[in-house]
């Protein structure tokens, strides 16, 4: 179910539309401890594919809402709509690769954990950055 309409998607926090948030080591394609624009890419890249059931190259609605958990489907029937608004920009119905990467570049991501602003995202600054949402969390609920 995971990592797809994010999918493909939506870093704030390594985190997709979903909010399943990926481990370090599967963004770390190469496994030498930072984490690259280009490998944020390409996990995007084969997630897309995954929820690409019919091969076509394009994601619609239905690709998508067959991600969904049902206990969240309402919930995610409205996200979707949003972010086809958002992400179709040709208005064909259906999000491409290329319009996902244009509105989903990992600039908020790597503004949001690359620390010491070196272009890559290190295991200790994702580890901080998780850290940090993790204690948000916290705080949210306890006082929620």
């Amino acid at each position: 179910m995971a990592t797809t309409a994010a999918l493909v998607f939506s870093p704030a926090t390594a985190k997709d539309h979903w909010g399943n948030k990926p481990e370090f080591s599967t963004l770390d394609d190469n496994g030498d401890g930072q984490i690259t624009k280009a490998e944020v890419q390409a996990h995007r890249a084969a997630e897309f594919v995954k929820v690409d059931i019919d091969g076509n190259g394009s994601l619609s609605a239905e690709e998508l809402m067959a991600k969904v958990d049902e206990r969240c489907s309402k919930k995610m029937e409205k996200r979707v709509k949003r972010m086809f608004k958002h992400l179709d920009a040709d208005g064909t119905g259906t999000v491409e690769l290329a319009e996902m990467q244009a509105k989903r570049s990992g600039e908020r991501m790597f503004g949001h954990l690359d620390a010491n602003e070196d272009g890559m995202i290190s295991q200790e600054e994702f580890d901080a950055h998780k850290s940090k949402r993790g204690n948000k969390r916290k705080r949210k609920n306890n006082n929620g």
